[in-house]
Formats: C-alpha cells, structure tokens, sequence
C-alpha cells in the first residue's frame, strides 16, 4: 500500500513539475485537430506520441493499449489537450521465467 501511495506522489510531482515549466507536449496544438477533437500526446521511454481524439472521449482511454503490463498511465485532462505519461510502475516487477525442473527424455528406438 505505502508503494502505491509512493507511485501516487511521484505522479503528481511530475504533472507539477511539468506544469511550472510550462511544458506540455499538446499544449498550443489545438489547431491541428479540428472542431469537436483535441490533440492527446503521450510520453512513453522519453518517446513522444500524438493523436487527435474526440473530445468526448477520456483523454487515457486512447493510450491503454500502448501503456499496459508493468507501467502505469497518467493524465493530465484538459478541455482543450491531453497530456499522458507512460511511467514504469515501481510496485511491479518483471520476474524472471522459470526453467523447467521436469525435461522429456527421448529414446531412440
């Protein structure tokens, strides 16, 4: 539980830092869009991603399929743009595979 309110604070910290030094990857691309749509930008691995969404439509339902397993995705919602950010998750931890005790023999015959 103290991991997940610890990933919590690390996001809100980002969207924070992000806000007060003005950056925000769809901020001022409302143009490219059009009527009734608004820019949704996503930061994934330092990788920028772009689309136009419906307005309608929540700003992270058009990034789940990029940002699934093992990350966790946060947006800022805007009436305007989208900003999300595709974050490792720091409670999940990819475990390594294990080999197989049992191995089939084969007999030649």
């Amino acid at each position: 539980m103290a991991e997940k309110h610890l990933f919590m604070s690390v996001i809100i910290i980002v969207i924070i830092i992000t806000g007060i030094s003005g950056y925000r990857t769809c901020q001022g691309r409302e143009k490219e869009c059009g009527a009734n749509r608004r820019p949704n930008c996503l930061e994934k691995n330092r990788e920028p991603y772009f689309q136009c969404t419906p307005r309608s439509q929540r700003c992270d339902s058009a990034w789940l399929s990029y940002c699934h397993a093992f990350y966790a995705l946060s947006c800022h919602d805007g009436s305007t743009y989208c900003d999300c950010y595709c974050m490792p998750s720091p409670w999940e931890k990819r475990m390594p595979r294990r080999s197989s005790s049992r191995r089939i023999s084969r007999t030649s015959s």
